[in-house]
Order: structure tokens, then C-alpha cells, then sequence
């Protein structure tokens, strides 16, 4: 927040000393340094909630609410919000200086660092919120921190769009969360408490006597249908913002902003808020048996769906934008299915890597000025610092053993297995997620292959690609050993305290990470490592040096292609709901406000305009008219009379 303020205010004097992008480095690096020490202190020391809040507004007793209810703000740490920061201060600050090299040719600079800056501050902001209307008010802060940064260059009308497309899709979701939490707060607060004192807002569900919920026993018992629609209404803002089908269309087109935005979103903020949002829910509240349904379904198909569209793009930065839908799925799959933290732990690994294949695409683009992977090849040999990351992070992605990747993925494979028994209804989920293995291999090395393999580009009026400057290949010299080392963490003393195979903290700390492999376990975990590896064969099959896979004749194979790249048709089907829809109900509503209300008052107006010109006819200026005028009305009084009279004297005569 101190580096948005500074060089939002101070940022043409300090472009001009080319000192504003090191202002905003040594800021979030420092904030690196306290978020890292928080998160080693969680994870190396016991278990603790550190809550420092004051009351915002409290409410005295009533007839709805006995003992009332307060609202508060303030920071919570706890093991999970220690984890995320370590993900948002690290991966912004290596996106950060990362920038300084990326960007530095860039017009409005001071605008992205502020922007960049408010980004990172709104999103530990939101992960250190100890209530849910706290943790709302930082949720809107990432979304038009993102409409910024997403339309950064907002001469292209492609990039003032999709910063319109990303803001409007999110906010669907967002009036659901907000739903959400107003159900929530009704349901808790209404049951009243547990035992003595009130309920407070805090812990993202409400505290008693100081202690988190999870820590009271047994709470009172609430509506399920009431829950129920509040856990689905979360869903949809965890949706919105981490791009699940069916809110999904808007992050591929999100590419049209800086790589560097894209990194910073597809790793450690925005999409990663969403996650957040739902392991939070699940930990301090719970889901009901219908909402986890809901969730695996929705986790398990985004998984597979956005991945089989990432097979056919020709543009770097989508394939690795679809790869991030996919692989949130596989986050959201494993919170549905009762493991949270296992999702977390994949939330954690997937930044590191999924951040150094953005900057590592970034660093080709850099070099060569195109993102079509048809007019790349032959880069490995003049940039090979380049091509062994984005190959570090593909092996990472595709869950290659023993890069970071393996580890979470393989773990959300085998929990979800264990559940198929009392839960057979996630087969076909499970199933989805199984097969999105093969594709995501196949997908990532097909990237690489394309850009790095073979002799040359293929168009040859692309510039001499080059290495970037050392504050870019730095990141991502850190970032693959994040990619290479990540998932061993797991063995670290402490560590698998926060990797429960289980959604409680409260509960029984046994059942941690790295799990107790059973046979079952072990050949689930061979067929991964089989299946991603299948995928590698088949994309250097395709795409190995140089080659350029033939294009089929088949009317099928066309049709499925045009059919992927167009996204099932469903960004075009929802461009034609809100044309035709919104176009529909414009109409229906100009028809209204013309002939119904405006008809209304112009139909007074001729009425009253009508009368006056005959009154006005009157106004001659004659006297004899006039003179006429008062005999006329003389004689109508007169007659008048004559007819009332008689009323009157047998009514009053007698008085």
C-alpha cells in the first residue's frame, strides 16, 4: 500500500529518474521479508490464531438477536493465511522486479507500478481478513485492481474490452458471495449462542468468548436448505474470481494485459482468491453433502474441459491461461471432496510454477515480439535459460516426479480416490481429472516444443531472440527452484501440520502429507506418472524438433478443432445473450418508457393544451361578448335556482 501511495503521487518526477519500478521493488520486497518470516513462524511454531481486531459496529440485545451481535475488523494469522502469504509475497516480488526488465520500454509506467503496488496490497489485504465482510471489501479491491492492470493498454480496444469482460463476469459472482455471506450471517446469528455470551463476527464465521469456532464443540443446529443455497452462492464467487465453468470465459482473454499481470493473476492473486474463498468457508463453516457434490462436479469438469482447449491454441499466453483453469479445478475438486488443504498445498506449488511459465513465455515474447507458437522454434539454443525453465515448469505442471507439481497433484488424486468408496457419485469427476493428466503433458510440451525445439524460427522476420536482462532471468532462477523443490517441503518438520488430509484444524493432526501409501495409492500414482508421460511422448511425437504435426482432412478432426478454439461457443453464446438479451429488454424498456409512461404525460399534456385553446377562444377582447357572457350566466343561476328551490323549502322550510 505504501509503495501504491508513492508512486502514485511521486511517480512522473521518479520515471524520470527511472527510480519509480525500484521504489515499488524494495516495498513489496520488504513486505516479502515480513510475510515470510510470519508464514516460517506459523508453519516451524505451534499452531496459533492471532487475532487483533476492534469492534466496527455493534448492535445491543433485541428480540431477534438476546445477547446482540458486533461486527468487527482487524488481521487474523492463522496456519492458512501464513501459507498464502508466503505465495503473495513472494511471487509479487519476484513479478515486481521481474517488471523493472519487462516493462521498462513501457509508456505509463508510474500508473502500472501503483497499480501493480494497490494489486498485491488488496490481496494480502484479503488473506489476512479476519471476518467475511472484512475479506469482501478486498475481494472488490483485487477485481478493479485487475480491470486495471487487465486493460493497462487501453488504446487496443481487444484490452479495453476483456478489462470490461473480466470485470463484469467476476461481478456475477461477486453478488453471489455477497448473497452468501448475508445468508451465512442470518443463519449463525439468528441461532443465537452456545452456552453463555454473544456471537461476533470474526474467524470468517462468528466467535465466542475470544476462541474460534472450531474450538467451542458442537454449535447450534441451523437450516440446511438455508446453508445449502449459502454454500453454493460462495461457489459462484469462488467461481467467478477463479474462473470455473461456467464463469470461466473471462481469463483467457485477460492475456491481453502485461505478462507480468498475467503471472501476478494466474499465480498469487485473483484466481488464487477465489481457492482461498472456499478453503476458508470449508474450515470455519462447512459445506453440506449437496454443496460438496456441487463443488467436485464443478472442480472435476473444469479440470478436464479447460484442458482439452489448451491442446489446439496457438497463442502462448492462452495455453498457460487455460492451464490455470485446469488446474484450479483440481484445487476446488479436492476442497469439494473434504480436502482442503490439500487443494492449498496444490494452490502453493501451482504458483511457483505456473508463475515461472508465465515469465518465462514473457521472456519470448520479450525477445521476439509475437505470442502465435506457429512463427516460433529454434529458441533453445539462444535462449537456454529460457527453455530449461519453461521446461522445469512444464515437468512441475505435469506432475513429473520429483518436481513440485507431483506431490500436490498426486495427493488430490489419491484423497479424492479414497473418498470414491462412501462418495461414488464423484467417479465421473475423479475420472475427468485422471484423464486431464495425459493433457496437461501433452498441452504444456507442445508449447515448448513449438517455441524451442528445431533450428530456427519459423518466420524468419522475427528479431534475433536474445536473454532478457538479469532482473529477469533472477525470477526465474528462484522460480524453478521453487518448481524443482517445492513439493518437498512436505518433509519439513512442521510443514505437514498444515497439510491436513481432512478439513479441521481442530482435529487429529495425524493424518498428514506425504500420506501413508497403500498399494492402491502407489499404482494411482504410477498411472499419473504414466499417463504425463504419455502425454510428453505424444507432443514430441507431434512437435519434437521442429516438426509440424500434418493437419487432417477429416471434417471431424476440423470440426472439433474450430470447436475447441472457439471454446464450445460458449464466450460467443454468452456475447449473443447479452446482445440479444440486453438488446431485447432495452427495446421492451424504451417501448415502455415511450408509449407507457411518456404516453401518459403527453396524453395530459394535449388534454390541458386542447382545453386551453378552447378557453383561450373565449378571451375575444368584444364587450358585447363579454356582456353576453354574464346575461348567459345570469340565466343559469336563475334556472338553477328555480330547480333547487323546492328541495330547499321541503328540506329547511320547516326550521
Amino acid at each position: 500500500m505504501v509503495a501504491f501511495v508513492v508512486v502514485g503521487l511521486f511517480g512522473r518526477r521518479l520515471a524520470r529518474l527511472e527510480w519509480g519500478g525500484w521504489v515499488a521493488v524494495a516495498l513489496s520486497g520488504a513486505a516479502m521479508v515480513v510475510g515470510v518470516l510470519i508464514g516460517i513462524g506459523e508453519i516451524l511454531g505451534p499452531a496459533t490464531y492471532v487475532d487483533r481486531r476492534y469492534t466496527w459496529l455493534h448492535l445491543a440485545p433485541s428480540s431477534a438477536y438476546p445477547n446482540g451481535f458486533s461486527l468487527v475488523m482487524g488481521t487474523l494469522v492463522d496456519p492458512i493465511s501464513a501459507l498464502m502469504l508466503i505465495v503473495v509475497t513472494v511471487v509479487g516480488f519476484l513479478v515486481m522486479l521481474y517488471s523493472i526488465g519487462y516493462m521498462h520500454q513501457d509508456r505509463g509506467l508510474p500508473r502500472y507500478y501503483a497499480e501493480l503496488s494497490l494489486f498485491l496490497a488488496a490481496m494480502n489485504g484479503l488473506v489476512l481478513s479476519d471476518n467475511l465482510l472484512e475479506f469482501f471489501l478486498f475481494w472488490e479491491l483485487v477485481g478493479v485492481c485487475s480491470y486495471f492492470l487487465i486493460g493497462f493498454y487501453y488504446e487496443k480496444p481487444s484490452a479495453a474490452s476483456a478489462a470490461k469482460e473480466a470485470f463484469l463476469v467476476t461481478r456475477v459472482g461477486d453478488v453471489m458471495f455477497l448473497l452468501g455471506i448475508f445468508l451465512f450471517f442470518y443463519e449463525y446469528a439468528a441461532a443465537g449462542p452456545v452456552g453463555s455470551g454473544g456471537w461476533a463476527a470474526n474467524g470468517f464465521l462468528f466467535v465466542q468468548n475470544g476462541l474460534p469456532f472450531l474450538q467451542q464443540g458442537p454449535h447450534v443446529a441451523t437450516n440446511p436448505t438455508i446453508l445449502t443455497v449459502a454454500g453454493i452462492m460462495i461457489l459462484g464467487g469462488a467461481a467467478g474470481k477463479s474462473a470455473q465453468f461456467p464463469l470461466h470465459v473471462w481469463l483467457p482473454d485477460a492475456m491481453e494485459g502485461p505478462t507480468t499481470v498475467s503471472a501476478l493473476i494466474h499465480a498469487a492473486t485473483m484466481v488464487a482468491a477465489g481457492v482461498y474463498l472456499l478453503a476458508v468457508t470449508s474450515l470455519y463453516i462447512g459445506f453440506t453433502a449437496t454443496d460438496s457434490l456441487v463443488i467436485v462436479g464443478i472442480g472435476g469438469f473444469t479440470t478436464f474441459f479447460a484442458a482439452t482447449m489448451a491442446v489446439v491454441h496457438p497463442d502462448i499466453k492462452r495455453v498457460i491461461a487455460y492451464s490455470t483453469v485446469s488446474q484450479l479445478g483440481y484445487m476446488v475438486l479436492a476442497i469439494g471432496a473434504g480436502f482442503t488443504m490439500v487443494g492449498l498445498f496444490h494452490l502453493f506449488t501451482h504458483a511457483f510454477f505456473k508463475a515461472l511459465l508465465f515469465l518465462a513465455a514473457g521472456s519470448v515474447i520479450h525477445a521476439v515480439g509475437t505470442q502465435d507458437l506457429f512463427k516460433m522454434g529454434g529458441l533453445k539454443k539462444a535462449m537456454p535459460l529460457t527453455a530449461s525453465a519453461f521446461a522445469i515448469g512444464g515437468l512441475a505442471l505435469s506432475g513429473i516426479p520429483p518436481f513440485a507439481g507431483f506431490w500436490s497433484k498426486d495427493d488430490i488424486l489419491a484423497s479424492v480416490y479414497s473418498t470414491l468408496g462412501s462418495h461414488p457419485d464423484f467417479w465421473p469427476f475423479f475420472l475427468l481429472a485422471f484423464a486431464s493428466v495425459f493433457l496437461t503433458a501433452y498441452y504444456i510440451f507442445r508449447v515448448w516444443f513449438l517455441v524451442f525445439s528445431g533450428d530456427a524460427p519459423r518466420d524468419a522476420s522475427l528479431p534475433h531472440a536474445h536473454e532478457g536482462p538479469w532482473v529477469m532471468r533472477v525470477p526465474m532462477i528462484v522460480l524453478s527452484a521453487f518448481a524443482v523443490g517445492g513439493g518437498a517441503l512436505v518433509f519439513v518438520p512442521g510443514f505437514d501440520r498444515l497439510l491436513l488430509k481432512g478439513s479441521s484444524f481442530a482435529g487429529t493432526l495425524a493424518a498428514g502429507i506425504p500420506p501413508v501409501y497403500t498399494t492402491s495409492d502407489l499404482l494411482l500414482s504410477g498411472g499419473g506418472v504414466a499417463l504425463a508421460l504419455a502425454g510428453l511422448l505424444v507432443a514430441w511425437w507431434l512437435w519434437g524438433n521442429g516438426r509440424i504435426a500434418p493437419a487432417s482432412d477429416s471434417a471431424a478432426v476440423r470440426s472439433v478443432r474450430h470447436l475447441l478454439l472457439e471454446r464450445y461457443y460458449f464466450k460467443a453464446g454468452y456475447d449473443w445473450i447479452g446482445a440479444k438479451g440486453i438488446y431485447t429488454a432495452a427495446r421492451a424498456a424504451d417501448f415502455f418508457d415511450q408509449f407507457v409512461i411518456d404516453g401518459t404525460i403527453h396524453g395530459f399534456e394535449r388534454a390541458f393544451a386542447g382545453a386551453s385553446n378552447r378557453m383561450r377562444r373565449i378571451q375575444s377582447g368584444v364587450v358585447s361578448d363579454y356582456a353576453a357572457y354574464i346575461v348567459a350566466g345570469l340565466v343559469v343561476v336563475f334556472v338553477l335556482l328555480l330547480l333547487v328551490a323546492p328541495f330547499l323549502v321541503a328540506r329547511f322550510g320547516g326550521a
